[in-house]
């Protein structure tokens, strides 16, 4: 049985304790998010609520787009049928929304917001898991980018978190380490103290616009191949909209999802 990448952490901390270390202190490496993302591949996105994870991975969709000509898609099978609409109308072309996992398209980016709910940790056993294991398994295969969006790892099926090629950080906060799995901790904590940096040891409510700006653009993220931090930044992508904001606001709010549910 292949071994999963935390296995292979674990084995590689008893190991290489120096380099180890090393990853956690060293500067993390600036690249941009082209040179970065992997396609196909599997991406872990966290951090706070409105720090940006919703932008960085509409973001990427459109980075893949303009350079792989990759269509995307939002899996979003437990929303309003009106806010779906409305939604829909607010995106390009050449995303959709999709209530189904059979509907994800080859050579695409999948984008699966936690309001899906459908890939939560206690889920672990059903058959929407197991099925949800095996797409991200074949994943490469159909050329796929598959991008997770969760506040921290825990509230996440564990066979997700198996799998991820690289996690990004949207600004996470000293509780979600406490959260976090194990294996992830103390990587969650470099992320934390990496914009605790950035602001200066500002608190949030203290930060300019102009800085509050800058962390939100800003991701570090590690590459689970080789275990090195990176940092990048984003832009707000071309049809962002406030209306498309708020819209997604509304999607995480867990009032939204209990007005009407659509199962998957």
């Amino acid at each position: 049985m292949t071994k999963s990448w935390q296995d292979k952490l674990k084995q590689w901390r008893k190991q290489h304790g120096d380099e180890y270390a090393r990853v956690l202190l060293d500067a993390p490496v600036e690249t941009t998010m082209l040179k970065f993302v992997p396609y196909p591949g599997v991406i872990l996105l966290m951090g706070e609520r409105g720090m940006g994870k919703s932008v960085e991975a509409h973001a990427i969709a459109e980075t893949l787009h303009r350079a792989q000509k990759a269509p995307a898609v939002l899996h979003l099978p437990n929303i309003p049928v009106k806010t779906r609409r409305n939604l829909q109308a607010l995106l390009p072309e050449w995303m959709k929304i999709v209530e189904r996992r059979e509907q994800w398209p080859k050579g695409g980016v999948i984008i699966y917001d936690e309001a899906a709910q459908s890939a939560h940790a206690r889920r672990t056993q059903s058959s929407g898991a197991i099925e949800l294991d095996n797409l991200i398994a074949i994943s490469r295969q159909r050329r796929q980018t598959i991008i997770f969006i969760s506040h921290h790892s825990r509230k996440l099926d564990i066979g997700i978190v198996h799998e991820v090629d690289q996690i990004h950080w949207k600004q996470p906060t000293y509780a979600h380490q406490l959260f976090e799995r194990e294996e992830i901790a103390d990587f969650s904590m470099r992320a934390f103290d990496f914009f605790q940096d950035l602001r200066g040891g500002r608190p949030w409510r203290e930060c300019s616009e102009r800085l509050k700006r800058l962390v939100k653009s800003t991701t570090i993220a590690l590459d689970m191949s080789d275990f090195r931090f990176v940092t990048f930044k984003n832009k707000l992508p071309a049809y962002w909209s406030e209306e498309l904001s708020c819209l997604f606001q509304d999607l995480s709010s867990q009032e939204s999802l209990k007005k009407e549910v659509v199962k998957d």
